[in-house]
């Protein structure tokens, strides 16, 4: 697949940025705003370049504050299958995929992505989230630890 054009590179650089700003106030709804525009500004089929990716996980990442975790999902899931291979070994990308599943119902699903998250990143990754969902997947697999220490 041809790499975007400079151009489009710089806009949807500019708007990533700007949607950070936003983010990083708590402003969520106006990044989203912001990051979905810098998406569409990706050729179709978006699943081939890796820009997609880091749009995809940051709007996913913005309904799974909100407690959207359907969409979130969605948004997951797109990024994880993206052709270009960043999604499948970006560990973000697997931790709030697997946490969108186990928020929707999905166990099997939630449990090998989170485990995949955590192969990549180990316990720290989950560090900054509800402790529930290393929980879950402490209760599913022996991560080797002793979770009674606190």
């Amino acid at each position: 697949m041809d790499e975007l054009s400079e151009k489009i590179k710089n806009k949807i650089e500019e708007l990533a940025e700007i949607g950070n700003g936003f983010y990083d106030n708590e402003q969520y709804d106006e990044a989203l705003k912001v990051w979905e525009e810098a998406l569409s500004l990706i050729p179709h089929p978006q699943q081939f370049y890796s820009e997609t990716v880091w749009f995809l996980a940051s709007i996913g990442d913005i309904y799974f504050i909100q407690n959207n975790f359907d969409k979130a999902y969605q948004c997951f899931d797109a990024a994880r299958g993206n052709l270009s291979g960043e999604g499948y070994g970006n560990p973000f990308v697997m931790l709030r995929l697997g946490e969108s599943c186990l928020e929707i119902g999905d166990e099997k699903n939630a449990l090998e992505y989170m485990l995949r998250a955590y192969m990549f990143e180990g316990e720290e990754i989950f560090d900054e989230d509800n402790p529930k969902y290393l929980e879950f997947l402490s209760a599913h697999i022996n991560l080797g630890q002793d979770r009674t220490k606190e």
